[in-house]
């Protein structure tokens, strides 16, 4: 199989040899490896949204953060196929498509954080999703990702929302509204939750790697 030099990752090949090759970049978390593999792969997102199925709940979990990696790269020469990527997403999201894509709201989250311009039109379509199962805990995650890179657009989106979450019995529904309500708004903004020790299971996009923490802690801003 041919490989590009210095790369280590096949360039050319079936099908199964490049998701193959994709999914060793997830298992090591090395994105700048996606973003090269995806340069000279036309078929990136296809690939990608394959692994979203993955036994593996990591690679799941780094493959929309990895989407999101790929979205910002089209986006410099073509915007409009992100968008469609989005469009697509949102689709799969709904039960007219006739299944439903359960890391819908972390790609989306990811694509909008890596691909800001596209906020103003999407992000309140994802938050539209707060409410819906199975989406709930995951679209406050998503919201969270966003924050991360632009944390006055989901000030500006669901902010209201998010701090009515604060209360929810979920402990995962109230502990990643206050992680998405810490990092848009600050963390006085949550201070309600500070003493919160409920166990709380966050995957960190930054490390590729699932954090065990309290509510409490992702109130204070401490994740």
């Amino acid at each position: 199989m041919a490989r590009k030099r210095g790369s280590g990752v096949p360039s050319t090949g079936p099908r199964r040899g490049r998701k193959l090759a994709a999914r060793r970049l997830l298992e090591a978390f090395d994105l700048e490896g996606v973003e090269r593999w995806a340069s000279r792969e036309p078929r990136a997102f296809a690939i990608l949204q394959s692994l979203l199925f993955d036994p593996d709940e990591a690679v799941r979990w780094r493959t929309a953060e990895a989407m999101g990696r790929v979205a910002a790269v089209r986006a410099r020469t073509d915007v409009e196929r992100v968008r469609e990527l989005v469009r697509r997403t949102l689709w799969l999201m709904n039960d007219e498509s006739g299944g439903i894509l359960w890391f819908g709201p972390q790609v989306l989250g990811a694509v909008l954080a890596h691909v800001p311009v596209l906020c103003g039109e999407f992000l309140d379509v994802l938050a539209g999703f707060l409410e819906e199962e199975p989406f709930r805990t995951d679209v406050r995650w998503g919201l969270w990702r966003v924050a991360l890179a632009r944390p006055d657009a989901v000030a500006a989106a669901a902010a209201g929302a998010l701090a009515a979450s604060l209360s929810d019995p979920s402990p995962a529904v109230r502990g990643h509204a206050a992680l998405a309500l810490a990092a848009a708004c600050g963390p006085a903004a949550t201070a309600a939750l500070a003493h919160d020790r409920a166990p709380l299971l966050v995957f960190d996009p930054r490390t590729g790697n699932f954090r065990a923490a309290t509510v409490g802690e992702a109130a204070s801003g401490a994740i």
